[in-house]
């Protein structure tokens, strides 16, 4: 959507500023406020040191180890970094190899039947593991605008979602415009704030705030987690993203590949066993 009028929040005077981390090194704290009574705030303190001693011990220790340092290093890319993705196709590769093994010990069925059988259970699982995450990386562009919305829809029903006590009454209609030219956006504000406490009536040497470095955001996800910073959000966006792989695995592996797959399953299974049967015919000549 083209916008061509500047969001409210640069006329606001309440206006904070928050300094994004890189993006290879995001983290996100969730805050919690308004603890009512005092049962309320024990329960939450040992929520907060549960979650601490599962960072620590568990999340930690994981993303440190050499295995979690070379799968993410082998999996930087967008289309690669999507672990629903990942555990879909081990789970399937686990599932495929399990029947692919019975059906080859399976002395019921006759020799070429085992051997057909098992060629189109392992060309489902190749055909499908590639279509699932080529479809998913092709899908991932479109998905992100899909997400985008959604989000504008969830903040035009959420009022609080917004931060308007910060940012000031804006449109989530706007939140792409504000996405994309955030750091502009921050500065012009900025600058604002400065030439406020440059004029005569502010005394006291208060040191100017500091132009955020260029900063622009291609994932709603990121700005949420940097600026938004809501922890219902962050879950639902997340939950569209799964929603997404698990569709596109499970359209792919239960109805579009095994369709497409058991004609040339059964036309190899065919052509090796004419060729063994050839091949077997062959030495009994020259025997």
């Amino acid at each position: 959507m083209l916008v061509t009028n500047q969001p409210q929040f640069l006329n606001n005077a309440n206006i904070k500023y928050y300094k994004t981390a890189p993006n290879t090194q995001r983290s996100y704290q969730p805050q919690f406020s308004g603890v009512s009574t005092k049962a309320s705030s024990v329960i939450a303190d040992k929520y907060d040191n549960f979650t601490e001693w599962i960072a620590n011990n568990y999340y930690k220790k994981l993303y440190n180890s050499k295995f979690a340092k070379s799968f993410i290093e082998h999996t930087k890319g967008k289309a690669w970094n999507n672990m629903t993705t990942h555990m879909s196709a081990l789970g399937s590769t686990l599932i495929s190899s399990m029947y692919i093994i019975r059906t080859l010990e399976n002395d019921k069925l006759d020799h070429e039947k085992r051997k057909t059988l098992a060629i189109n259970d392992l060309l489902t699982w190749g055909i499908s593991t590639a279509m699932a995450y080529l479809a998913d990386a092709k899908l991932g562009n479109w998905w992100d605008g899909v997400t985008t919305r959604f989000t504008a829809n969830y903040l035009l029903d959420n009022k609080k979602a917004k931060r308007v006590s910060t940012l000031g009454d804006w449109n989530p209609k706007d939140i792409r415009f504000m996405m994309e030219n955030w750091s502009d956006l921050v500065n012009a504000r900025i600058d604002k704030i400065n030439a406020k406490i440059k004029s005569p009536e502010y005394k006291g040497g208060r040191k100017l705030l500091e132009k955020v470095e260029k900063q622009a955001y291609t994932s709603v996800r990121d700005f949420n987690l940097d600026v938004l910073k809501n922890r219902k959000l962050t879950t639902l966006i997340d939950g569209m993203g799964v929603l997404k792989s698990l569709f596109v695995f499970g359209m792919i592996y239960r109805y579009v590949v095994p369709v497409l797959v058991m004609k040339p399953a059964n036309w190899i299974g065919q052509y090796i066993h004419n060729k063994k049967a050839a091949q077997n015919n062959e030495n009994a000549q020259k025997a």
